[in-house]
């Protein structure tokens, strides 16, 4: 696949390729915390299902007692007992 002229730039200069694409970052934290950067907005939150929209995909998130622990305008962390992760 023929990277696109963002993708070149982002390796020539070293910087992270979600910084310059846009893309989301999800880091886990064992099976009861993540954080997702780049996100843009909340489609979908339940207890048991959080639905995040993002540059590309959705991400959904389920499991149980999920809750919006802390949010910012560049990174939301989840908190709860996670049992999947789908881009959707």
């Amino acid at each position: 696949m023929k990277k696109s002229r963002k993708e070149r730039m982002a390796e020539l200069f070293d910087m992270p390729k979600e910084v310059v694409l846009d893309l989301p970052k999800l880091t886990v934290y064992g099976d009861s915390q993540l954080t997702v950067e780049n996100y843009s907005g909340i489609l979908q939150y339940t207890d048991e299902y959080i639905r995040l929209k993002t540059s590309g995909k959705a991400i959904a998130v389920s499991g149980k007692g999920l809750e919006l622990r802390a949010i910012t305008d560049v990174d939301v962390l989840i908190e709860g007992e996670i049992l999947g992760i789908e881009y959707i």
